[in-house]
């Protein structure tokens, strides 16, 4: 399926308005309220974007090509109705009629639903259990191998699901702590590094996410229980039958052996993941304590830095790439009894040059040329038939021709070896001095042209004298 078979061509296009910001609190004031309600009213979607955004509303701004017109909704029930068409028109809602009522109602798009849902955990943070998916991973697995029914197929679905959902979590993790290492650097005020970090990675990774990983010992606990449920079911062949059969009965595929084969890879997967686990849980604590360390020691350097002695070198120094374009010779005196050096490095522009404006051609005028008399011109053309003659001499043409034929009688044009234009040349000659006496060789014209070696040439046979003659009294 394509994508814009699923999502309308201008569903993206309200996060290109100068309005992004009061659409996306918008949609998800209406998230909220649809995780409560099946079908949205009219009249209480309205009712709900007045009263939570009721200065926000205010801020709308007239855009171009809108087909529906802003200046005349001046009240905030027009405003929040103008939110609503808007929404129709790109794809977040859908209107749905109510056989029962004249009531206009809304709903969610599923694929609409899902990206509000995505927007609401990042925004607000999600709480992952990440203990909660080994222990149902290890609980499903156990009941299956104390009851051996046909539900073991599902069980094994399940942990397999889990456990994917359990490696992606964790991969989320570690992904969010380098991504506030990464926007520390970016912080240069001490309120600004403690809000980052209390406000938004304690509250939101630390403390919702981390902690809870590392307080419980699931992992360690159960895995080791896990794969060997999972070795024992792969040294059973009846049992993988019997998985086999039951996905084939479900549908799933269309015969047993595929089906099988599937099994053995889900039953994979899942032990491959929990080996897998130490190495990522490592990674995560390290970059955690990595980050942890950084945001403390940048506190303290701009804790300290005004207080004392280095903190004032410090201030100089930030302040002599300024004063070097204003006073060379000033920053030359403050530097010289110093071991200062510049620092770089290397990025995506170190290499870039801004382009020249590129300067209007001024030709030079033409020096005076005197005329040549006859008598140059005729010196000139002696010189140039000589040089000629010293390249394309009758002696090389025949050289030429006789290397061609070596010790056979005769070739045809197909069997040539021309390396490049001097030989083309030379043959053009050869065929030019065919006709003359005392030649040893002879050439005969066919009808047709063929190519050789990127030449166009005649279909022609070149003997050797003798071979020609006897041809001709033939």
């Amino acid at each position: 399926m394509k994508f814009f078979e699923v999502f309308p061509h201008n569903f993206f296009s309200l996060f290109a308005s100068p309005n992004r910001e009061i659409y996306v609190e918008a949609l998800l004031v209406l998230h909220r309220h649809y995780r409560q309600e099946t079908r949205l009213k009219k009249q209480d979607l309205v009712s709900r974007l007045v009263a939570n955004m009721e200065n926000r509303m205010l801020e709308l701004q007239e855009e171009e090509g809108d087909v529906y017109s802003l200046g005349e909704e001046v009240n905030l029930s027009g405003r929040a109705h103008f939110l609503l068409r808007k929404f129709l028109e790109t794809g977040w809602l859908e209107a749905e009629p109510d056989a029962s009522s004249f009531e206009e109602l809304y709903v969610i798009p599923g694929y609409a639903s899902k990206l509000l849902n995505l927007f609401y955990d990042i925004l607000h943070g999600k709480t992952v259990e990440y203990n909660g998916f080994v222990y149902s991973t290890y609980s499903s697995l156990r009941t299956a191998q104390q009851e051996r029914d046909e539900y073991m197929y599902d069980a094994l679905k399940h942990a397999c699901q889990a456990t994917q959902l359990l490696w992606a979590s964790l991969r989320e993790l570690l992904d969010n702590i380098r991504l506030y290492h990464q926007r520390l650097q970016e912080q240069v005020e001490i309120k600004e590094i403690l809000a980052e970090h209390f406000d938004k990675f304690r509250l939101l990774i630390s403390d919702k996410i981390y902690h809870p990983l590392k307080t419980f010992d699931s992992v360690p606990r159960f895995k080791q229980r896990i794969l060997g449920i999972l070795r024992e079911w792969l040294r059973d062949p009846q049992l993988l039958q019997e998985l086999a059969k039951t996905a084939v009965r479900r549908g799933e595929y269309p015969e047993v052996a595929e089906a099988r084969s599937q099994v053995i890879r889900m039953i994979g997967e899942v032990m491959d993941t929990y080996e897998r686990l130490d190495g990522i849980l490592a990674q995560i604590d390290k970059k955690n304590a990595t980050y942890t360390r950084a945001s403390v020691e940048r506190m303290q350097y701009y804790l300290n830095t005004d207080q004392d002695v280095r903190g004032k070198l410090v201030e100089i120094l930030r302040a002599v790439p300024a004063l070097k374009k204003e006073n060379v010779r000033f920053t030359a005196e403050l530097t010289r009894g110093l071991p200062l050096f510049s620092r770089g490095f290397v990025d995506d522009v170190s290499l870039y040059t801004e382009p020249r404006r590129q300067r209007e051609h001024q030709p030079l005028a033409d020096p005076e040329v005197s005329e040549a008399s006859p008598q140059e011109i005729e010196a000139e053309f002696r010189e140039f038939r000589k040089r000629l003659q010293q390249v394309y001499s009758h002696h090389k043409v025949l050289e030429f021709i006789m290397a061609q034929l070596e010790d056979r009688l005769k070739i045809t044009a197909g069997e040539l070896e021309l390396t490049g234009d001097e030989d083309f040349v030379k043959l053009l000659l050869a065929v030019i001095k065919h006709d003359e006496k005392g030649l040893p060789y002879r050439i005969e014209f066919k009808e047709g042209y063929l190519w050789v070696n990127g030449y166009r040439l005649p279909d022609l046979v070149i003997a050797r004298e003798k071979e020609y003659l006897r041809n001709v009294a033939k």
